[in-house]
């Protein structure tokens, strides 16, 4: 009920979670040209006052919901790198089991597309992403490897992503697996 929520009191950071999950949803169900300032207050049980206070305007949103996708993806990332063992290709082998666990859960691939295709009308949607490929390409180049084999299994690892999320002849399980295998097998090459 919008109302018994609207009552409760929450944090800026609660608040913002629950537009981000409406922004989900509404992104995985209906697409990106539903994703209207007040489909997402609707959504989310929130006045679009309460909505505009936290995202000014549409893009605002749609840019603060992309960082928040990009900032999970590298916490799980950064978990997966605790795991690792401190040789080479460890920080590889965690961006190819972050990468293929994110775009085969279900759900992600089509919310996903949804965010990539707002880079289309909002470029600067996709500085961001390109602003994280920075980073991670000079992980990429640290990752201890020799540079060509490092540089292959993140392009690897991307284009399995890349279709996925775009479903260009998507895998099957046992095929995916088979993949990732392999990728993993080169992060152990020296």
């Amino acid at each position: 009920d919008a109302d018994a929520q609207s009552c409760t009191r929450r944090s800026g950071a609660e608040t913002r979670e629950l537009i981000f999950a409406a922004c989900s949803r509404i992104l995985q169900r209906d697409g990106l040209v539903q994703l209207t300032l007040d489909a997402v207050a609707q959504e989310a049980g929130l006045s679009k006052g309460g909505l505009l206070y936290h995202f000014p305007t549409k893009l605002a949103m749609i840019e603060a919901l992309f960082q928040h996708h990009m900032e999970r993806f590298n916490e799980r990332l950064q978990t997966l790198v605790e795991t690792e063992d401190d040789g080479r290709g460890g920080w590889l082998s965690a961006y190819a089991k972050a990468s293929i666990e994110q775009i085969t859960d279900a759900g992600n691939a089509s919310l996903l597309a949804s965010l990539f295709a707002a880079g289309e009308r909002y470029p600067s949607v996709l500085e961001i992403m390109r602003q994280h490929y920075v980073h991670w390409q000079q992980q990429v180049e640290d990752a201890g490897l020799e540079p060509a084999v490092a540089l292959l299994v993140r392009l690897a690892v991307d284009g399995f992503w890349f279709t996925e999320m775009y479903q260009f002849a998507p895998l099957k399980r046992a095929q995916r697996q088979i993949v990732l295998e392999e990728i993993l097998r080169m992060t152990e090459r020296t």
